[in-house]
This record gives structure tokens, C-alpha cells and sequence, in this order.
């Protein structure tokens, strides 16, 4: 697996807030994502806790759920 170009990630996610209607789970720790707190948003519009997104993208550079492509190293 290629991991993400590590300048572009930070840059690239969004910290959004979990609002009340908006709560879903993580794909990656499969834990719910609760309102009120933050998380990290791709490109694509998933969304994760920022810890487990960036974990994966230092492995690999695609979305765990549509396989939107990150720039890689």
C-alpha cells in the first residue's frame, strides 16, 4: 500500500463538528462518531475521528469507503 503525500493531509481533511442528525460511525474503528465533537472530513465527504484517518493514510493513500485517491508519495 502507498501511503499519502503527509504534507497534503492535513491540508486537505476539514474539521467539521458532528451535529445533531449527522451522527454516523467511523468506517475505520466502526465506533459512532457522537455529536458535538470534532472529526476529520475528506475530500470525498466521508467522515472519520481525525486519529483513525490519519492512521490510515499514513498506509494508504484511498478512502476506506469509496476509494477516493488522496496525492500519494
Amino acid at each position: 500500500m502507498v501511503p499519502a503525500k503527509e504534507s497534503l493531509v492535513k491540508e486537505m481533511l476539514k474539521t467539521v463538528r458532528i451535529e445533531a442528525g449527522d451522527e454516523e460511525d467511523c468506517m475505520i474503528c466502526l465506533e459512532e462518531l457522537e455529536v458535538g465533537f470534532d472529526a476529520s472530513r475528506m475530500p470525498c465527504s466521508h467522515t472519520f475521528y481525525g486519529d483513525c484517518i490519519e492512521k490510515w493514510l499514513r498506509q494508504s493513500h484511498y478512502c476506506p469507503i469509496c476509494r477516493f485517491e488522496m496525492p500519494a508519495n
